[in-house]
């Protein structure tokens, strides 16, 4: 293989800051020689691919522009040709089974590492192994998580970068991340995002309740029942919605169980995507299996066939048109979170449009303009501005 010279290695192999927690720097690389600190004593990263030693190190600029003395950085820089030293010999080194990932301790659980020979995994082990503390007061752990279910192109907090890693975790990062966004590795949430079908997440499964059992749980009387304002009624109805329904994943909804609720990934049809006698009061469609930015060739009511990740919902009980909405001023990024009841479809037209099940609702989340927040069902009607609360 041809020996790189410096800016040829620096190309092939991202030459950056590293992440804050500091246990993957040039300083812990076995490719590293020399001191840390001092100009005194440099240090040299000798990879074997390199054309010759290169200091690792910034120079000033002299007095006439040209340059001057250095200070060595090798404390703060990392490249992705890095090669980590031996764990010492009473160390197992963890190997991940298939569908295995880690998250890190000392990275707060956050950055997902899919390569048991990532350098962060194996700094972290050793960090472990000699009880020593990282930033922030962090001890080394390796977490490992089930990533059966990920698939290229799914949205992810955060990823790993070395390329051990980067080239098995094809993600899109959701969430402005501050190390990649300030070291300019892509992808980071700058960067543009794609649609991508994800057909295999997992429906919550926090309850599984008969429709007789449903009934009774969206019956809001008792939950609201004692409480003294209308802050504290609308927060008692969240409350008791999140902790016992169902959220909505995107398998088979054959598989979900009741009670359900439709989170911030769903999001309603215009009455002008509909058309008319659409055969259901509100459509809804899930942004992880249809493609919103490509649209519909036609309203949904005249296709012969709907798209994936469509859903009718029924409002059977009038919630939805009973919902009590905000001023027409304050109405500025009006949304609505549904909840009820999953069931098999029995109307002839939309079983011959492909689908399967329609939401019956029962309880609708209104918020609006930032503060304002109501919440509706059978028992239950009102809507507040928390901007005070």
């Amino acid at each position: 293989m041809p020996k790189l010279k410096k800016a040829e290695f620096e190309e092939r192999y991202r030459f950056r800051e590293p992440r804050e927690q500091g246990l993957v720097t040039c300083v812990t690389c076995n490719n590293m020689a020399g001191g840390v600190t001092t100009e005194e004593c440099p240090a040299y990263c000798e990879h074997p691919e390199r054309f010759r030693k290169v200091k690792i190190a910034e120079y000033w600029e002299g007095f006439w522009g040209e340059k001057g003395t250095s200070h060595n950085i090798a404390s703060k820089r990392v490249c992705d040709g890095y090669q980590s030293k031996p764990l010492p010999a009473d160390v197992v080194p963890i190997t991940f089974k298939e569908g295995e990932g880690a998250v890190l301790n000392t990275q707060f659980a956050d950055c997902l590492h899919v390569d048991s020979n990532c350098p962060y995994v194996i700094e972290e082990q050793r960090l472990s192994k000699t009880g020593e503390k990282a930033k922030y007061n962090r001890t080394g752990e390796v977490r490992i998580v089930d990533i059966t279910e990920t698939v290229p192109g799914e949205s992810h907090n955060d990823a790993c970068d070395m390329p051990c890693c980067e080239s098995k975790l094809q993600f899109q990062i959701w969430n402005p991340n501050t190390y990649r966004n300030r070291v300019g590795i892509h992808p980071n949430a700058s960067d543009p995002r794609y649609f991508v079908r994800n057909a295999i997440t997992r429906h919550g499964n926090t309850s599984n309740m008969t429709y007789e059992e449903a009934e009774q749980f969206f019956d809001l009387t008792q939950v609201v029942a004692g409480k003294k304002d209308i802050f504290q009624k609308i927060s008692a109805v969240s409350d008791h919605i999140h902790k016992h329904a169902n959220a909505l994943g995107s398998r088979p909804l054959s598989e979900a169980t009741n009670p359900i609720w439709l989170w911030g990934i769903f999001h309603l049809f215009n009455q002008s995507s509909v058309g008319e006698n659409g055969g259901a009061d509100v459509w809804v469609y899930d942004e992880r299996l249809f493609d919103s930015r490509k649209g519909l060739d036609m309203p949904l009511a005249t296709m012969e066939k709907i798209p994936e990740g469509i859903i009718p919902c029924m409002d059977t009980k009038g919630v939805f048109r009973n919902v009590k909405r905000a001023d027409f001023s304050q109405r500025i990024g009006e949304r609505y979170y549904l909840s009820g009841i999953l069931k098999p479809l029995e109307d002839r037209v939309l079983l011959e449009k492909g689908l399967s099940h329609f939401i019956d609702i029962r309880e609708v989340s209104y918020k609006a303009h930032e503060h304002m927040w109501g919440e509706s069902g059978i028992g239950f009607t009102g809507l507040a501005s928390f901007h005070e609360q």
